[in-house]
């Protein structure tokens, strides 16, 4: 499976348009687009950004090795720290992120 077919397929299993995972990594979604085509492939910043987002193993996105996904146990983190932690760093985003992010949340609702 090459890089432009886990993409597509992590994205779309994500249910994340090209203009939002775009918006979420910081650029446009003609270069998505490009990547997605193989017309271009991202840097290494920009595959490691798609990782976190898709939330799936870097080494996995960018080579298909290894696991998918990444294991965490996320069950000793309370939904009180979570909102402590989205308080804290939702004043630190841009216009362009906070409606990317807004529009996962509405995805994921």
């Amino acid at each position: 499976m090459t890089l432009t077919i886990r993409l597509i397929k992590t994205r779309r299993e994500k249910r994340l348009s090209q203009q939002a995972l775009a918006d979420l990594i910081g650029v446009s979604r003609s270069a998505l687009a490009q990547w997605e085509t193989d017309m271009s492939r991202p840097s290494l910043d920009n595959l490691r950004k798609m990782a976190e987002v898709l939330e799936v193993s870097f080494e996995w996105l960018a080579t298909g090795r290894g696991n998918q996904y990444i294991t965490t146990n996320n069950d000793e983190v309370s939904d009180d720290d979570l909102d402590d932690e989205i308080n804290r760093m939702l004043p630190r985003l841009n216009t362009r992120h906070k409606k990317a992010l807004l529009d996962v949340i509405k995805v994921m609702h």
